[in-house]
């Protein structure tokens, strides 16, 4: 049975029988529910937020890692507010869409053309659409357990019955998995597939459980699609947080096509796409048999002032202290469980952190089989952690801020010791 709560949650539980008779479950969002209903967050300012009921709360998920500098940055907000006042969104291309996308290229060293959509998910099906008619194949291999929106063909788990439902068989014949970090699996599928292949999908860090791919791993990646024929994307729809350039700037490998999300949108709706002039000119208008890619809101003026104020106040400077922030954060919450009752522990890549109960191999979890996204001890943690006023996903996932500094961390590992004692009490009693 699940732990109840200890703080209050009447307005919470109203609000989600509202929701309830307008959304299926009450719910619009699936990774954001929890039993028997999610809190409803009402504001934020910084790394903090409150919920209907008054409850405050470190936030240690901002949106998913999208709001990298928090709720409500002063710049941001003035930004927005500029941008209101003008317009919101015009049927024609702006002086913001150029900012905001000559700011990523300067980042981003392998992306040379571009264009915005208006979620990672898109994005992603644009560059895979774009790999296809470029290399003149429709097959493609992912990671197990890579996430890369809700697009049917690109499931994040397909050993997995709920993921696949509804999804035809004709598009999951076009998808082959590896598991993260086998460079022979990899070199094996390439070889039985190769010539099918059109791309190899890979968050260069997994937002599920955060694990890491290996510079080696990420190399032979490299090559190995350049051997085949086939473009190598990276979806740095989470990971672009790590590094000036995204985690492709720190490991040194160039992919053909990139896919951003969350962080460069400012708070607001936003995916893009880019990476090799060659295959971006694809998307040309001027140029005859041009792919198509329209959207309302794609490149819209409240979303590009938005990001180009977000990554303004990106620095590198800023990226490597909430990476440090980070980094220290999980040693200690890693530290904490090992030393508990519990069987979990913590992973991390600069500013992400996710932590792991009940797991399926000794020590860290190597590759996504490893992992229990859903385990019934972490939904006990969970719980115990919004008691204790910490915000983060059902899964386990959480990630540092700008807002963030030493003395919020250490708060924050005061907090997670005493959620630790919480859980620990029950599974003794039990």
């Amino acid at each position: 049975m699940d732990m109840p709560l200890d703080i209050p949650t009447e307005r919470s539980s109203q609000l989600a029988q509202r929701l309830r008779r307008s959304l299926p479950g009450g719910d619009t969002r699936t990774s954001t529910y929890y039993a028997p209903f999610p809190l409803s967050l009402s504001e934020g300012k910084g790394c903090r937020v409150r919920d209907v009921d008054g409850n405050e709360f470190i936030d240690l998920l901002s949106n998913f890692t999208a709001l990298v500098h928090g709720h409500a940055p002063d710049t941001v907000v003035r930004s927005l507010h500029e941008q209101a006042l003008m317009g919101t969104a015009f049927p024609a291309p702006g002086e913001a869409q150029a900012s905001l996308a000559e700011a990523i290229r300067d980042r981003v060293a392998s992306i040379e053309l571009m264009r915005f959509t208006n979620s990672g998910s898109e994005a992603i099906m644009m560059a895979v659409r774009a790999a296809r008619s470029f290399t003149g194949r429709a097959a493609i291999i992912k990671i197990d357990g890579g996430y890369h929106g809700s697009w049917e063909q690109v499931p994040m788990d397909v050993g997995s019955e709920a993921s696949l439902r509804g999804i035809p068989d004709s598009s999951l014949d076009l998808l082959h998995t590896v598991p993260m970090n086998d460079v022979q699996a990899l070199e094996n599928m390439f070889a039985l597939r190769g010539s099918e292949i059109a791309a190899f999908l890979i968050e260069p860090v997994m937002g599920e459980g955060v694990l890491v791919a290996s510079d080696d791993y990420l190399a032979a990646a490299k090559e190995l699609t350049e051997e085949y024929g086939a473009l190598l994307v990276f979806d740095e729809v989470i990971s672009f947080r790590l590094g000036f350039g995204g985690r492709q700037g720190q490991v040194g490998v160039k992919p053909d096509l990139t896919t951003l999300g969350k962080l460069i949108g400012g708070g607001l709706p936003v995916g893009a796409f880019g990476g090799r002039r060659d295959v971006m000119e694809s998307f040309d208008p001027t140029r005859p048999g041009n792919l198509e890619h329209a959207g309302t809101y794609n490149g819209n003026a409240m979303t590009m002032a938005a990001g180009l104020a977000t990554l303004d106040l990106l620095s590198a400077d800023e990226i490597g202290r909430i990476n440090s922030l980070g980094e220290h954060f999980t040693a200690e919450l890693d530290r904490l469980l090992v030393q508990s009752a519990l069987d979990g522990r913590a992973t991390g890549c600069g500013s992400l952190t996710h932590v792991h109960f009940e797991l399926n191999s000794e020590g860290m979890p190597a590759k996504f089989a490893d992992m229990r996204l859903s385990s019934p001890l972490l939904k006990q943690f969970h719980r115990a952690s919004l008691d204790q006023g910490l915000f983060f996903a059902t899964r386990g996932l959480m990630c540092m801020s700008t807002a963030m500094d030493e003395e919020v961390v250490d708060e924050m590992l005061g907090a997670f010791t005493l959620a630790i004692e919480k859980v620990e009490g029950k599974v003794r009693v039990g």
